[in-house]
């Protein structure tokens, strides 16, 4: 029978984790009857890209609860919009009690006072092992069930378990909490089935054992097959609970309020994770990276050309870097295109001699300076030059006692100056080769261990360590020794003492390779982990993905890009605000994992197709740095005329483009008749059947059996490619768009079934 249950995490956000949130349910006043609750999820085909899920459905508002900003509201003031919802479907033959046979432990099982409770395999009514109560000396105890949901407001239901009490020990007895109480064991030694009936009040009960009297201290009862149904009294035990199948998982975008006569309803809808993904814009890998790892000052310097001054991004209160020129003549410049590591431009100083020219001071504010007297400093900065004794940026105190410089020395080796009392500065210079050689180069400085790490290698310093920083100048140091060249992603730290210097060091690779060649599984995750979002990989074998150094769109722009890249698909996840990346492998010569038979779909939507809608012969593919090529199926072209599709793809190799155009071409140069759409009443199917649909997502493969004598063949299997659902009393209509299995068979080396010649030899990439 199916079960709807809405909750709400009001006060929280859909960055907070699923298990942090308080839920509450709202199922009570969800319309099911006169409305219904409607889902949609993934994509329109194999070819599509995946949609954004939602859901929508319809709230009794009539006390004014789901209002936003009613002071009188009873979830004021938290009805805000983007607040978690998540819908879930409880599938259950007649039992609602989780964990009946408490099989899976008792953790889940609340005391009140000072019971404590146990698994034990002394005294078992059905399975392995039954729950062991040991009560304290402290009247009225009881130990509570986790929440049951899913009940029927009006509906009388019934509250059963067997429990085994010793001779002597306190009676007990079952109650629903805040409700009603049931009879006191009778029987002691062996056994006794009690129950308690009720009338449900709300779609959420508590049920309870609870000791008579006051028990004295380690007096115990078994407890074991547990049941909850909707009857009047007490039938069969069923130790098959309930189960829970998430439908989505999102955040509501908006409350409405609306009004038939005096009647409020709130009909709201849902978006999945897919929404705030698609907002913001990202900035480029390497910033991103930078930003990962919350600097208290983030320079980047990659300012507009016609800037004159610099921003810090990190957002703390680290202020702006302003111009100051010494001197007579000499150039300060943004967004030369060959400067950076990221092709994003840089700073670029050119002084008219070492103490005449332009360079950039600012005041790092409040906040810095006690980060930075409380936890060692971590620094780092990207710079080109070819012109030694130079300082790439120095760090003071406001009374100049403290100062940390960082520079060239006379020989380009890379020099850490520092004083701590306001004397001369004590100088480190390890041996890193001159650096004055016209190519970027990266260091990140670790106060903590005394260690630099120059372009990825770490070296030993020896200076003093500082406190109260406060004032920063970029490209000078007390006016002189002026810089020339370029400087850019100047960030700075203070993680406190055993600061992970690996966080840091890491953004060379960023900044010179832009991880090219990582899976995208890895690729996923970096990107998703740019807003905080997380990605679960589903499959075997992911390609190496091409640089995406410069990002600039939203993330989920990017994520999609390496899914297509991949061939695989990307969805939200349905229990968290998570997403999931399927590898192209998991469609490889994949079995059925659900079997119908067309008379049990119960509906009259089951179709045929067999048309040019996918149909593709002609390939025209390129990738970033790489060839463009075009990949034909003559076959197909010359029975069809020409069918073309431009593919943009992040592959790291020619051949690796060309094996995914050859694919392309290979399974819709003639795609076969097949079914895109498999509707089901699944509310009248057996129950396995009506789990195991439940589960079903995209990539999951049906096989239909019993085909009209018309069907292209008596039987067909399909791959699910999205799917919506139509949820109302007693009625759950699941249309699924699915797409044809067999264009994704393989070849395989001497298999039965997949090394036919002519009938399965395509090759997969």
């Amino acid at each position: 029978m199916t079960r709807l249950v809405v909750e709400v995490g009001f006060g929280s956000t859909l960055s907070t984790p699923a298990a942090s949130i308080t839920w509450t349910d709202i199922t009570q006043y969800v319309d099911i009857n006169s409305a219904a609750v409607t889902i949609s999820r993934g994509a329109q085909d194999e070819q599509s890209e995946t949609q954004m899920g939602s859901a929508s459905l319809t709230l009794d508002n009539s006390t004014g609860r789901f209002t936003a900003g009613l002071a009188s509201g009873a979830y004021y003031p938290n009805v805000k919009k983007n607040v978690p919802c998540r819908i879930r479907v409880i599938s259950t033959a007649k039992n609602l009690l989780p964990n009946p046979s408490f099989e899976s432990g008792v953790t889940a099982w609340i005391s009140s006072d000072t019971p404590t409770r146990a698994t034990s395999t002394t005294h078992v009514q059905h399975g392995t092992q039954a729950m062991l109560i040991t009560w304290g000396a402290v009247a009225s105890q009881t130990m509570t069930s986790p929440l049951i949901q899913g009940l029927n407001i009006g509906s009388r239901y019934t509250f059963s378990a067997y429990v085994w009490v010793p001779t002597g020990d306190a009676p007990v007895r079952l109650t629903v909490a805040d409700v009603t109480t049931g009879s006191q064991n009778t029987v002691f030694d062996a056994f006794q089935r009690l129950t308690v009936s009720w009338t449900a009040t709300s779609t959420t009960h508590q049920v309870r054992v609870g000791a008579i009297g006051t028990p004295v201290a380690g007096d115990v009862v078994w407890v074991d097959a547990g049941q909850i149904e909707e009857a009047s009294s007490a039938t069969t035990f069923d130790s098959d609970g309930p189960q829970d199948h998430e439908r989505i998982y999102g955040g509501v975008n908006a409350w409405p309020t609306t009004w038939k006569g005096l009647y409020s309803t709130a009909a709201i809808t849902i978006s999945d994770v897919f929404k705030p993904l698609a907002k913001p814009s990202l900035q480029t890998m390497l910033t991103e990276e930078v930003l990962l790892d919350d600097p208290l000052g983030y320079y980047p310097l990659t300012e507009p050309s016609d800037s004159t001054s610099a921003g810090d991004l990190s957002g703390t209160t680290a202020g702006p870097l302003s111009t100051v020129a010494i001197g007579s003549g000499g150039e300060l410049a943004f967004a030369a295109s060959d400067a950076g590591p990221d092709g994003q431009g840089a700073l670029t100083l050119t002084p008219a001699t070492i103490s005449n020219g332009k360079f950039l001071t600012g005041d790092l504010g409040g906040d810095f300076e006690s980060s930075s007297s409380a936890a060692f400093v971590f620094a780092e900065c990207w710079f080109s030059t070819t012109t030694v004794s130079r300082v790439i940026f120095g760090l003071t105190s406001t009374d100049n006692r403290y100062q940390l410089v960082f520079s060239l020395s006379v020989g380009g080796l890379l020099t850490i100056e520092s004083t701590n009392t306001g004397a001369a500065l004590t100088s480190s210079s390890p041996a890193t080769g001159n650096l004055a050689n016209g190519t970027q180069h990266h260091f990140v400085y670790d106060e903590e261990a005394q260690l630099v790490w120059v372009d990825g290698v770490s070296y030993t310093v020896g200076v003093d360590i500082v406190s109260r920083l406060r004032l920063l100048t970029v490209g000078a140091f007390t006016n002189s020794r002026l810089w020339s060249g370029s400087i850019s992603h100047l960030a700075l730290y203070a993680p406190g003492p055993s600061g992970d210097i690996t966080q840091y060091t890491g953004h060379y690779t960023t900044g010179t390779t832009g991880h090219v060649g990582e899976t995208a599984a890895t690729r996923a995750s970096r990107i998703a982990s740019y807003v905080g979002a997380t990605v679960t990989a589903v499959g075997s074998a992911f390609s190496g993905i091409a640089s995406q150094a410069a990002l600039g769109s939203s993330p989920l722009q990017h994520l999609q890009e390496v899914a297509q890249t991949e061939g695989g698909v990307l969805l939200a996840a349905r229990d968290s605000a998570g997403l999931i990346l399927q590898s192209r492998d998991l469609r490889y010569n994949p079995t059925a994992a659900i079997s119908l038979a067309h008379p049990d779909t119960d509906t009259d939507s089951v179709a045929f197709d067999d048309d040019d809608q996918k149909l593709c012969n002609i390939v025209i593919g390129s990738r970033p740095g790489g060839a463009t090529q075009r990949v034909i199926n003559q076959a197909s072209r010359d029975t069809y005329g020409p069918y073309e599709k431009q593919l943009t793809l992040l592959k790291t190799t020619d051949a690796e483009l060309v094996d995914a155009a050859q694919w392309t071409v290979n399974r819709f140069a003639d795609p076969p008749p097949e079914m895109r759409q498999l509707p089901l009443e699944a509310y009248t199917l057996p129950l396995a059947t009506y789990r195991a649909l439940l589960d079903a997502d995209v990539s999951t493969v049906f096989g239909v059996t019993g085909l009209p004598a018309q069907a292209p063949a008596s039987a067909t299997t399909v791959t699910v490619e999205g799917y919506s659902e139509t949820i109302k009393n007693r009625q759950h209509l699941i249309n699924f768009r699915v797409s044809r299995t067999d264009t994704a068979t393989v070849w395989v080396l001497n298999d039965s079934t997949y090394s036919v010649l002519g009938t399965s030899s395509r090759l997969a990439y």
